[in-house]
């Protein structure tokens, strides 16, 4: 199912001059290294669960979800200086163990873009195995340990949640875990403890929209699909758009019946 529309707020960002001069700042980028690796402070390296307090901490900048654009925008912030956090929800889930957050990194390294790239590699090696034979190479008939792949596809995602989170310690960027609302202007509350900021960014992204037709609450959209604890026999996809077509040739190649 194709993601609806993120969420979104305008907010205007009025950065000072950055402490790093210009010609450092663009060769530290061309360089590749971490955004922020020069922003010094008490918070550098600092990650908190939430925790009450009488008065809100205050930042100059504040970002919702530690998805792609929030982490970017948190950790260029922090290189011009500003005292930053970052507010990730984390890949919590409902009472019905629906995915509701994804986690640091967002959609394309939690359930998007590369959990798909290891799964489709997993349906690369069988569609290899059977065409082998044509060049001369026999290999046999493949078989598909789904509870081996799943596992390993997740602790490398994991693997990637902490780099994102290093990076942000690298950048002096705090980072809170756990979910934000909005209690006064520019100011949010998590767990019980209260955040404050000049200027807040809403970068929560958005979630795979489900039609409105009988039977939809029996299907899973393509976050679900990351979820399966085994292979399905059978697998029906509604939609025929990118996302799609890629899951449903994964699922053919691994062996699965699929309309």
């Amino acid at each position: 199912a194709a993601p609806s529309a993120p969420s979104t707020a305008t907010t205007r960002l009025c950065f000072r001059r950055s402490p790093v001069p210009l010609p450092m700042a663009r060769r530290i980028l061309r360089l590749g290294a971490p955004i922020g690796a020069l922003a010094t402070g008490a918070l550098a390296g600092a990650s908190r669960k939430a925790s009450s307090a009488a008065a809100p901490e205050h930042f100059d900048f504040l970002v919702i979800g530690g998805g792609s654009g929030g982490v970017a925008s948190a950790r260029r912030a922090a290189m011009y200086g500003k005292r930053v956090a970052i507010i990730e929800r984390g890949p919590d889930r409902d009472q019905h163990g629906q995915r509701r957050g994804g986690g640091y990194g967002g959609t394309c390294v939690n359930v998007g873009c590369v959990p798909k790239k290891l799964m489709y590699t997993a349906a690369a090696h069988f569609e290899a195995a059977e065409t082998a034979p044509g060049y001369g190479v026999e290999m046999g008939k493949p078989r598909l340990d789904w509870g081996a792949l799943a596992a390993k596809r997740d602790a490398y995602v994991a693997r990637l949640n902490g780099i994102y989170t290093r990076n942000l310690d690298n950048a002096g960027v705090t980072h809170v875990e756990g979910l934000a609302r909005f209690v006064a202007p520019r100011e949010v509350e998590v767990a019980g403890a209260r955040y404050s900021a000049d200027h807040v960014l809403i970068a929560v992204g958005g979630r795979p929209a489900t039609p409105p037709i009988p039977g939809a609450e029996y299907c899973i959209s393509s976050d679900g699909f990351f979820d399966l604890k085994a292979q399905p026999e059978k697998a029906l996809v509604v939609g025929a758009g990118y996302i799609a077509v890629e899951l449903a040739g994964i699922l053919q190649a691994l062996g699965s019946s699929v309309s």
